[in-house]
Order: structure tokens, then C-alpha cells, then sequence
């Protein structure tokens, strides 16, 4: 085999290649995290709302709040902060 043919052998593989190409990445493609943009919306804004409850549960809390400002803590101030946080 000379060294033509075999460079057009090359080339025809790569047209092969690249033709079939767009079919296997629509195929090879991430599967979509949400079912529709609806759906995104919707959950992200129930995430937000969640997100939002347990930042003001937290900056309401006084007994987070005099925990926080101890300088000192002792295993049993942990524990109430680890409780707090369930």
C-alpha cells in the first residue's frame, strides 16, 4: 500500500466518522436534569423558599444567637448547636 492510498483511506474514515457523528451525540448527550423549564423554575424557587425559612428560623433564634456569643464553649454548647441546627 502506497502512502496516497493510504492517507485516502484516512480521510475516508474521518468523513465517516464525522457524518455519523452528530446522530451519537444527540444520543450521547446529558439527559436533561429537569423535565421542562416549568419544572426548573418551580423547584428552584421551592429551594430558595426552603433556603429562606432556615435563614430566618437561624437570624431569629435567641438561643443561637447567645450561643454565638459566648467566647467559651463547652461539649454541652456544641451539642445544643449541633441540636439547633437538626
Amino acid at each position: 500500500m502506497n502512502k496516497s492510498k493510504m492517507l485516502n483511506a484516512y480521510k475516508t474514515v474521518n468523513k465517516l466518522k464525522q457524518a455519523s457523528q452528530p446522530e451519537s451525540d444527540t444520543q450521547s448527550a446529558e439527559p436533561q436534569l429537569y423535565r421542562s423549564d416549568y419544572d426548573e423554575k418551580l423547584i428552584k424557587e421551592y429551594h430558595f423558599a426552603k433556603f429562606q425559612k432556615n435563614l430566618d428560623q437561624i437570624q431569629h433564634n435567641p438561643e443561637l444567637t447567645e450561643l454565638l456569643e459566648k467566647a467559651e464553649w463547652s461539649d454541652e454548647d456544641v451539642q445544643r448547636l449541633l441540636a439547633l441546627f437538626r
